[in-house]
């Protein structure tokens, strides 16, 4: 039942299962993983190891792609009987673990074809031959357009491929609209208008000369005096090929802008599949993946006169020569017929691509997930067709990649999903090879769920067919190395939990923003930078005017009948030289959202958007007068209930609207970033201390009459906040986050009679202890709501309890890692042993100490000082936890005993320094090298010894890996119990709300 509601679109969870959902996330709040099968390098039992190893991790399924990139061949070819009855092993075995499956739609990762695609039903790309003539009886043969593919990639046997559009004559000329390719569908937008006046060929002396060319390939007419040009218009394969496949799975990119082909592809790709999977289809075989679109670009389908037509209500083909640059009528006139060219190429591939995929995986109960950017694709349009929009973030922070994050978050909120997911923690080389630990994903998930993503998908849980050769198979040199084979894995489950909570609050309500940026199609995914940082304290949402048009007014608020509300709309700033333009539609939108209350800012679009946009310039031009006319320069004009703004910033008139910052702090604004969504009952806030310096300071949350409660998501614990006090716009929480730390505060109770809103030096919420107010002071004094103030005094709390007397044992290197005293904390690489200098794996210190626990209720809080990676701790034989982030520090009060205590504390480090010392032991064994940084480092053949039972004993080295990441002597990374290691006794503040 909780699945169900937290699903829908109009959800809501009752307190008691809002608190079971974070102490158990359900399975769609859990991670998947992007689970790549390379070159056919695929066992029965890797299959089961990698499953097993993410089910006991806490991960809620796998997304899996079939690639050939980066590894030599292995045995499991593409389509091959073999292969399918792997891919069956894979989807039962995930059903008995409880696991989601998804299938990427295609071989390869992008975007979706195979051997199957004829160049008939390929991309496609609109072509031209020029011939120039003179006036009077003409008869020529035109020449065929050159069909050399678009795209030079590794070639598919292809024969060649062409199709006659139309033969169009028009007066000779040099004039040509700028950046024609780009507005033909061909290229990246932003896209400008061409403002120059241009000379233009009139309407009536474009000529259509269809039908003219004889079986013999010559066209006869006769033309008008003069000097023209004949255009031969056609079509042809665009080239693209889907990739990286294998050569089995490779081919052609199917047509977007054709539903019926697509079809074609889904049954080819997916059908026997889905077949196969029988009643699991639907249920663990729940989805079919979108990778981001990088299958290029398109501007022509065979149907493309029909369905221009269809949508913009007037023929294309008179229009031709403005495609290939010319002026037409007007300059005006051409670059509204451009736009509306463009938006057709936009709706085709959203209807027909992703409404096609998404109506025949909807026939099998199956959803689709998918990054919908890239290429000619946007979040906007395409995510209509997809059940939970994707983005992508890559390692170190997501923060890079924000502005096109905020665009895909924002189709979901119009859209009403409550789940974004992520391509999640993909890496270069720099940024990825081993380097990671929890700890570092931990700053870049959190940079990511203050954005809006909440459902992960590792970038890699690269499938590893043999268990012996670790750490195995990777995505060459990309990625976070995720997975059973990685040092770190045994421990992942803790931080993997921590994630899991943090997505199933994040999956919660709506997202509250105070500002919508409108954005105009052509801006493509250039949305201004400066805008993320605009707007210190409020949350903003990014909107097409599709999604403007369906907004009202309630009072004063401006509403989607999604749940989003704004209280403040701005237009499309100037790019440079680049201005908005507006559909008519739009415009009386605007109109009647202002005159019903709405409070708008931002200027006027500079031209009507489309052809049939134009043909109502007088009502364009009225309509922008009515907003934008006699506005002063700063400040605002009333238009019915509603105001323009002008020459303001979106935070200035937020101030003059007297709408106070939803999170307002204390400390320098820039680091902390925020999310807050809102639930029936419940208010949600994820707050990130974007930044390696602590930050002591007072959240002020805009919600003045309910008791904030710190949600721990690290140790799944929630309680009320020992301290807080009211404000005038709402409630101020005194917090400490450490450096990159993080909390989420919960609203929902109503505020008691009476409760403790000061400290002094001492009130301050400790994050990582919810609910309570420690101390080691004698003497607190609290201050209370009702202005009261009571000083509480405590008894003495023992002192600092340092630990040592370690022994130091390595389990998995033998007699070599026997346990042996240690002198002193320090890291592994000091050793003069050299397996222990250059070990990667996970080391046992152990230790007996005397204690006597406080009898007084005191805290009792291991700290581990500095480690190097990630720390198991067990007390007395319990288990005290996972450390995984600094401060690394663990509550053992319930584990303590008076006199003799045992500690044993399990480090793992990475795989770094492991890797760096098997450079220098020789083997049989070639890397590529002097080619690129994209190829440089690739195993050039398997080893004989890889897949054959025992065959790992022949291999000298401690490590395989199929990319070679580091070379001998370069510099190893710390690892070990570096400590301090003490223990320290804090006592506990009585501050209860009453």
């Amino acid at each position: 039942m909780l699945t169900a509601l937290m699903l829908g679109h109009g959800f809501s969870l009752s307190a008691q299962e809002l608190e079971a959902g974070f102490a158990s996330p359900p399975r769609e709040a859990r991670p998947l993983g992007w689970w790549h099968w390379i070159n056919g390098n695929v066992t029965i039992e890797g299959i089961d190891a990698d499953l097993d190893a993410a089910k006991a991790a806490g991960m809620g399924g796998l997304q899996m792609f079939d690639v050939e990139i980066y590894a030599p061949p292995g045995p499991v070819r593409y389509g091959s009987e073999a292969w399918f009855a792997h891919v069956r092993h894979a989807i039962h075995k995930a059903a008995a673990l409880g696991l989601e499956f998804h299938l990427m739609n295609t071989p390869g990762w992008s975007a979706s074809g195979g051997p199957w695609v004829s160049p008939e039903r390929s991309m496609k790309r609109l072509v031209w031959s020029e011939t120039t003539v003179s006036g009077g009886r003409v008869s020529i043969t035109p020449p065929r357009p050159d069909l050399t593919p678009a795209y030079s990639e590794r070639a598919v046997a292809m024969r060649p491929f062409y199709a006659d559009i139309a033969m169009v004559a028009v007066p000779a000329s040099s004039a040509r609209i700028a950046d024609i390719d780009k507005k033909t569908g061909w290229g990246s937008r932003p896209i400008t208008r061409d403002t120059r006046t241009l000379p233009a060929i009139p309407a009536d002396r474009v000529i259509l000369l269809s039908g003219k060319l004889d079986a013999a390939g010559r066209m006869k007419a006769n033309l008008p005096r003069g000097t023209w040009t004949i255009l031969r218009f056609g079509f042809t394969t665009t080239g693209k090929t889907n990739h990286p496949a294998q050569p089995e799975g490779h081919g052609l990119e199917i047509d977007k802008l054709d539903a019926a082909a697509v079809a074609f592809q889904f049954e080819h790709s997916l059908g026997r599949i889905i077949h196969d999977a029988g009643p699991l289809a639907g249920t663990t075989l729940n989805a079919i993946l979108f990778d981001s679109f990088e299958g290029g670009f398109q501007n022509w389908t065979a149907a493309m006169p029909e369905q221009f037509a269809r949508l913009k209500g007037y023929s294309l083909l008179p229009w031709l020569p403005v495609l290939t640059g010319r002026v037409v009528g007007s300059a005006e006139a051409s670059e509204a017929m451009l736009w509306d060219f463009r938006q057709a190429i936009e709706e085709l591939i959203a209807e027909n691509y992703f409404g096609t995929m998404h109506r025949l995986a909807a026939r099998h109960g199956m959803k689709i997930y998918s990054e919908s950017q890239g290429g000619p694709v946007t979040p906007m349009s395409a995510n209509r067709h997809v059940d939970v929009p994707m983005n992508e973030f890559w390692m170190p922070s997501a923060e890079p990649r924000a502005a096109s994050i905020r665009m895909t978050t924002s189709a979901a909120t119009f859209l009403g999903h409550n789940m974004v997911a992520a391509e999640a923690f993909t890496a270069t080389p720099e940024n990825g090879r081993f380097q990671n630990t929890p700890a570092s994903l931990k700053r870049a998930g959190d940079s990511a769920f203050a954005l809006g993503l909440n459902r992960f998908a590792f970038h890699s849980f690269t499938h590893q067919p043999v268990t012996d050769a670790a750490p195995g198979f990777s995505l060459g040199r990309y990625g976070t190395h995720f997975g059973r084979l990685n040092t770190w894995w045994p421990f992942a489950g803790a931080w993997i939990d921590y994630v899991s909570r943090s997505q199933f609050l994040l999956q919660q309500g709506v997202r509250v923003a105070d500002v919508c940026f409108l954005v105009d199609e052509d801006l493509g995914y250039a949305l201004p930078k400066a805008l993320l940082g605009s707007l210190p304290g409020h949350d903003f949402e990014v909107a097409y005017p599709a999604d403007m048009r369906a907004m009202y007014v309630e009072n004063g608020v401006l509403k989607h009948p999604r749940g989003a509300a704004f209280r403040l709309l701005v237009t499309p700033e100037p790019q440079t030289s680049r201005g908005w333009v507006a559909e008519i539609a739009s415009l009386r939108k605007l109109v009647s959202l202002v005159r019903a209350g709405a409070v708008l800012a931002g200027p006027p679009p500079v031209a009507p958007a489309g052809l049939r946009d134009l043909e109502q310039k007088p009502e364009f031009d009225r309509l922008v007068r009515d907003i934008w006319g006699d506005l002063p320069q700063r400040g605002f004009k009333p238009l019915g209930k509603g105001k323009v703004y002008a020459g303001q910033t979106p935070q200035e008139i937020l101030r003059a609207e007297k709408v106070p910052p939803d999170l307002r702090w204390d400390a320098p604004m820039e680091p902390l970033r925020f999310l807050h969504r809102r639930a029936d009952g419940a208010d949600i806030y994820f707050v990130f201390n974007n930044s390696d310096r602590p930050q002591r300071t007072r959240l002020e949350l805009r919600i003045g009459d309910r008791v904030p409660e710190i949600w721990d998501a690290m140790r799944g614990t929630h309680a009320e906040a020992s301290l807080f006090a009211k404000t005038d716009s709402g409630i101020s929480v005194p917090v400490q986050l450490e450096p990159w730390g993080s909390t989420f505060l919960v609203l929902r109770k109503p505020l008691p009679k009476r409760w403790a809103v000061d400290g002094g030096a001492n009130g301050f919420n400790l994050l990582d202890s919810p609910g309570t107010l420690l101390t080691q002071a004698r003497t607190v004094q609290l201050r209370y709501s009702d202005g009261s103030n009571r000083a509480v005094r405590l008894p003495a709390t023992p002192g600092p309890l340092a630990i040592g007397g370690w022994q130091l044992e390595f389990p998995s290197l033998g007699a070599a890692g026997k346990s042996r005293p240690v002198d002193r904390l320090a890291s592994w690489t000091e050793s003069m042993v050299p397996d222990i200098r250059h070990f990667s794996g996970t080391a046992v210190y152990r230790t007996r100490f005397e204690a006597s626990p406080s009898r007084t209720g005191a805290v009792a809080i291991l700290d581990l000082g500095q480690l190097a990676d990630i720390a198991r701790v067990r007390v007395n034989g319990h288990d005290a936890g996972i450390a995984w982030r600094p401060p690394f520090r663990l509550d053992v009060t319930r584990w303590l005993q008076a006199g003799g205590n045992t500690l044993e504390v399990e480090i793992a480090n990475r795989w770094v320094n492991r890797l760096i010392g098997d450079e220098a032991i020789p083997v049989d064994l070639a890397y590529q090298k002097n080619g690129s940084r994209f190829t440089d480092g690739r195993l050039l053949s398997l080893p004989a010894w890889l897949y054959r039972p025992g065959g790992r004993r022949e291999w000298p080295r401690h490590s395989f890996t199929t990319w070679k990441h580091y070379e001998a002597g370069a510099p190893l990374l710390p690892a070990g119990l570096l400590g301090p290691v003490k223990i320290e006794w804090w006592q506990i503040v009585p501050a209860t709300a009453e």
